[in-house]
This record gives C-alpha cells, sequence and structure tokens, in this order.
C-alpha cells in the first residue's frame, strides 16, 4: 500500500490541536484525539424561503446581503410593483414601489436601494430607504431590459433597449443621472456586477444572438475582457468586478450552470437547483442569494449559496 509521503512528497504533520489559521487542503494529524483532519473549501447551494409573491423579470439590490436581501418589481401575470425584504430565511412584504415595472433593473443595499427604467422607454427612478419608496432622478435615455450596479449615491446603469440595443451608460450621484462611457457595443437583458467605479457586464441578448463577452468599466470606459464559457440572457449576476457571480439563465433552453469570475478568468461554480430565467440575484461570491425567475411558469422560489473552508475528519477505517 502506498503512503501519503509516496503520492504527495511529505508527511503528514502531527500535532496536539488543529491549527488556529489552517490553509484550504490541509491536512493533519490531531494526536489528542487521534483522527486525521483535512479542511476542504465546500460550495453549496440551498434552498431558502419562498417568496410571498411569485414573479419574474424583477430586480434586485444586487449589493444586499445574503441575510438581508432586496427585490422589487417584476411580472407575477402582470408587471408588478411589489417590494420583498429577505432576512436570511424569509421574505416580508413591505411598502410597494410608487409604479409597476418589469425588466427593470436594480441596485443597492436593504436599506439604500435604487429601482430606475423598466420596460418600454421608462426613464424614471426611485430610491427605497429600507421603509418607503421616493422618487429618484430621471435617466436621460428611457429603457428597459438593462442593467444596474453600484450603490444608491454612486449608481451606473447601462444597456437596454426598446427599439435597438443600447449602449448609453449613466452614472447617479443621489439625485441626478449624467452620462458616462457607452459600452462596446448595445445588448439587453444582460446581468451587472461591481461598481459605479469597477463595474461589470456579462451575458445578454444582442438581438440576435445570445452573449458570453464581457465587459469592464473604470469609472470612465468600458473595456473587453475574457468571455464565460456559456452564452446566456436573464441571468442573475451579482459581486464585484474581481469577485462576480453568474447563474442561471436562459441559452434557448433554462439552465442551471453558475460561472464565477475573480478579475481575469472565468471558471465553472456550483450549478443551482433549479434552472430558471428572468431570476434576481445579490450578495457576494462566497455569499449569494437567487430569487423568483420563471420554471417555466413564475417561481417565489430561493436558493442561498454558501462557499466557505470547513474542517473535516477523515475516516481511515
Amino acid at each position: 500500500m502506498s503512503t501519503y509521503r509516496t503520492l504527495k512528497g511529505y508527511n503528514i504533520k502531527s500535532i496536539s490541536s488543529d491549527p488556529a489559521n489552517a490553509k484550504e487542503g490541509q491536512i493533519w494529524y490531531n494526536s489528542t484525539t487521534k483522527v486525521i483532519k483535512v479542511q476542504p473549501l465546500l460550495a453549496a447551494w440551498a434552498g431558502g424561503g419562498n417568496m410571498g409573491t411569485a414573479r419574474s423579470k424583477l430586480a434586485a439590490g444586487g449589493s444586499s446581503t445574503q441575510g438581508a436581501g432586496l427585490v422589487f418589481g417584476g411580472n407575477s401575470g402582470s408587471a408588478t410593483n411589489a417590494t420583498e425584504e429577505y432576512n436570511g430565511s424569509a421574505w416580508a412584504e413591505q411598502n410597494n414601489m410608487s409604479n409597476s415595472r418589469q425588466l427593470l433593473a436594480g441596485l443597492g443595499i436593504q436599506t439604500a436601494a435604487l429601482a430606475c427604467m423598466g420596460d418600454g422607454t421608462a426613464t424614471t427612478s426611485e430610491e427605497y430607504g429600507g421603509a418607503s419608496w421616493t422618487a429618484g432622478g430621471t435617466l436621460n435615455t428611457g429603457r428597459g431590459r438593462a442593467q444596474a450596479c453600484g450603490t444608491q449615491t454612486a449608481g451606473l446603469a447601462f444597456g437596454g433597449e426598446p427599439n435597438s440595443n443600447k449602449a448609453a451608460t449613466e452614472e447617479y450621484d443621489g439625485s441626478s443621472w449624467t452620462n458616462g462611457g457607452d459600452l462596446s457595443a448595445g445588448r439587453q437583458l444582460g446581468s451587472g456586477a461591481g461598481t459605479q467605479t469597477a463595474g461589470l457586464i456579462f451575458a445578454g441578448d444582442a438581438n440576435p444572438g445570445i452573449l458570453k463577452t464581457v465587459e469592464e468599466y473604470n469609472g470612465t470606459a468600458w473595456t473587453s475582457v475574457n468571455a464565460h464559457a456559456v452564452q446566456r440572457k436573464e441571468a442573475a449576476g451579482y459581486g464585484l468586478q474581481t469577485a462576480a457571480t453568474l447563474a442561471a439563465g436562459t441559452t434557448g433552453s433554462l439552465v442551471t450552470t453558475v460561472e464565477e469570475y475573480d478579475g481575469t478568468n472565468w471558471t465553472t461554480g456550483t450549478a443551482v437547483a433549479t434552472a430558471r430565467s428572468g431570476v434576481a440575484g445579490m450578495g457576494t461570491s462566497v455569499l449569494g442569494l437567487i430569487a423568483g425567475g420563471t420554471t417555466g411558469s413564475v417561481t417565489n422560489a430561493t436558493e442561498e449559496f454558501t462557499k466557505a473552508v470547513t474542517t473535516r475528519t477523515v475516516d481511515v477505517s
């Protein structure tokens, strides 16, 4: 029988207690408990609490956390103004937006979010303060099917349609919108992540042609970077320019595929449980949340993503 040293080139370290700062993949023998332990990185999606209103084509406060999520708008048979907050286990209905919107864009956190645009030529935006919605600034370009990222006082909106795919980008300062640098090419139904000065757009539809191209924004201009593997649209996107997640969506068929971006390259992540499109996403690359969408019919289902280094005991019997 081969030994660990023969296979790996070094011995398993024997120590009297578990290390306080163990690294991913580290393995050791605890001489006190007389067991071998390993520190793997585990990633999984699990079912969360269902939304009160099943809907697709909704938006989220994309920088919200898994334990303090926010969704608004969408289509539940018709456009809705419903708003819900997530506490890490359950959704609760909140005050509605002033306007019903579907295919809108959203950004911010649970206590400071922004809803903007919507299907058609909407130029309006609304601000959420954690209890109610108030009117925000008016955009220069009316559109729906657009993307957004950033914060309520430093937001970024880009892409969209109607009539033709839009490349227009606008920046929000908490009261008014100003034009920024255009995308390299117009697109709709894409996904966004990041901040006003470090934005990211991926996936979407160029009509014709579902996309896998990716662009990064530096606060002034967009630059094409490495594409993700699976072209898709109406997918959930969230995170940062250097740590983003792309989940679910449609390639013409609904998919469960997840891809993760580290600022340079895309890698395949752990697939979601249920294929869906028109879905909202929020959180971080290690603690994410997706909600709603359509699986063929509108859904209120939520999935939570957790990626963490954990300690496991190795069974050597």
